[in-house]
Formats: structure tokens, C-alpha cells, sequence
């Protein structure tokens, strides 16, 4: 008898284990198996916005090196007289009266012409430094080689005084060099 009420707790046991993983735990397996398809369906997306994203940053990324190459080339050619007329509006914006300019002679550089120029202009030692930093900041590639500023004219008591500013001007241009001109062979 005692074995039979073992095998009878034995057997309700595993019944009750039956129906409660069958039912009760199943239900939860079955709601944690929706809940975990939505996690995965959800985190899908992400992935797709996220590789969206990353395409996205490509093309930008593509478009600014393209941007910055086309950009940060030396020109080929440069025009000395609208580089003058452009250089004649600056110092008129900055109250720099041009006393003289003179082409000096150019320099060549394997792939780089150096063109030259000798510049005098007169005005306030402000306004001399604001002329200067434009020719630095314009958009041409030129740069200031020489510069040596010396006392033109007093105001009264010296102040605000002129100065003459005799300054080199050179402007790069890119340039094909033949190998016999740079000594190759």
C-alpha cells in the first residue's frame, strides 16, 4: 500500500508538473517568445537606421574629401591683373593708399611658379596690419615675403602717424616642370 501511495505521489507529481509546464510556464514561454520576436524585430530596426546612418556619413564623408581636394589645389593659372585690381580693393577697403607696385622677376619650383611682385603702400600702422592680414586670408594663394615699414608722414605730435610699407608680394601657381629643366634625365 505504501508503494502504491508512493507511486500514486509520484504520478500526481509528475501530472501537476505536466499541466503547470504545459499551461501555466507554456504561457509564460509563449509571452517571453513575443516579447523576445519584438526585442528582435526592434533591434532590426536599429540596425537598419543605424547602417542607414553609416551610408550616410559615407557619402558626406566622400563629399568634404572631394570638397577639400578640389579646394586645397594649387590653381594652374592666375590672372596678375585681376590679382592687382583685387589687391588695389583690398587696401581701398582698409584706408591703404598704394604708392607703387613693380613686377619682380618669378621663381620656379618643380610643379610651383612663384610669381613676384614688389608692393608700396601707405597708411596707420592698424590699418597697415588689417591690409596685410586680408592679403593673407584671400582667397588666392599668395603670400607675404619681404616686409619692411619705415615713418612716411606725422600727424600732428606723431600721432597717427603714416607708414610706408615696402612688402613683397608672392603669388603660387602649379606649373608642369620639364624634367630637363629640374636636371633629370
Amino acid at each position: 500500500m505504501w508503494i502504491d501511495l508512493a507511486g500514486a505521489a509520484v504520478l500526481a507529481a509528475c501530472a501537476f508538473a505536466f499541466i503547470y509546464l504545459t499551461f501555466y510556464q507554456g504561457g509564460h514561454t509563449a509571452a517571453e517568445l513575443g516579447e523576445l520576436k519584438g526585442l528582435i524585430k526592434a533591434a532590426g530596426g536599429d540596425l537598419a537606421d543605424a547602417q542607414a546612418a553609416r551610408e550616410r556619413q559615407r557619402a558626406s564623408l566622400k563629399s568634404q574629401q572631394a570638397e577639400l581636394a578640389a579646394g586645397g589645389q594649387l590653381p594652374t593659372q592666375v590672372s596678375l591683373e585681376a590679382y592687382f585690381q583685387r589687391l588695389s580693393r583690398l587696401a581701398q577697403d582698409h584706408h591703404i593708399r598704394v604708392v607703387r607696385q613693380n613686377p619682380l622677376s618669378s621663381r620656379q619650383y618643380p610643379g610651383l611658379l612663384e610669381q613676384r611682385c614688389a608692393y608700396e603702400v601707405m597708411g596707420s600702422m592698424p590699418d597697415l596690419a588689417r591690409f596685410f592680414s586680408a592679403v593673407e586670408t584671400e582667397e588666392a594663394w599668395a603670400d607675404i615675403g619681404f616686409l619692411k615699414i619705415t615713418n612716411a608722414e606725422s600727424g600732428p605730435n606723431g600721432v597717427d602717424a603714416d607708414r610706408l610699407a615696402s612688402l613683397t608680394i608672392s603669388l603660387f601657381t602649379a606649373s608642369k616642370v620639364d624634367a630637363a629643366a629640374t636636371g633629370g634625365g
